[in-house]
């Protein structure tokens, strides 16, 4: 793969695989969970109540683990410069995915099921806004913004810049 070669596509292409994988656990625990909740039987008053119980903590811990891991092995090893401007991609599509969500809630007044879709791309750095949201219990916009600079936490696996032909440190 070409595209994979070329550092600038290296963290869109690493947080869409874990946006795409964050979906998967997603279903796979709510429809596992779902189904151990079903199997339980009845309440008292025969009716069946579907929670999510722990799935969401399990799913948002697997993703930070995830996240970190993939940073580790896929991102380790490109320049500060290189992985800045990578992540910066990613910063613009979720700032882009989430003025269309905004805009489709208030123009609209409906969820539109196209940013719903495409948010699966961006799923890589949830772990962040689930954690936001289990600190301060609200989701708003103020609360969501540092999620979309979480691509930024890869520089931590940046290699020094070389210097500059004919400086010297």
């Amino acid at each position: 793969m070409e595209v994979w070669k070329k550092p600038i596509w290296r963290v869109p292409l690493v947080l869409g695989g874990l946006g795409v994988i964050n979906h998967l656990l997603s279903f796979a625990g709510g429809l596992i969970w779902g189904r151990i909740q079903i199997a339980r039987g009845p309440g008292p008053d025969g009716s069946f109540v579907i929670t999510s119980g722990c799935v969401t903590e399990i799913v948002t811990f697997m993703m930070f683990l995830l996240f970190w891991l993939a940073g580790w092995r896929f991102v380790r090893g490109l320049t500060r410069r290189e992985i800045f401007w990578s992540a910066s991609i990613m910063v613009l599509v979720n700032a882009a995915l989430l003025a269309a969500e905004q805009i489709s809630q208030h123009v609209f007044g409906t969820y539109s099921m196209a940013v719903y879709y495409l948010y699966a791309l961006a799923g890589g750095k949830s772990w962040v806004d689930q954690l936001l949201f289990r600190l301060t219990g609200t989701v708003s916009i103020p609360m969501v913004l540092p999620g979309l600079f979480a691509p930024y936490l890869y520089l931590v696996f940046a290699k020094k810049d070389a210097p500059l032909s004919g400086t010297s440190k």
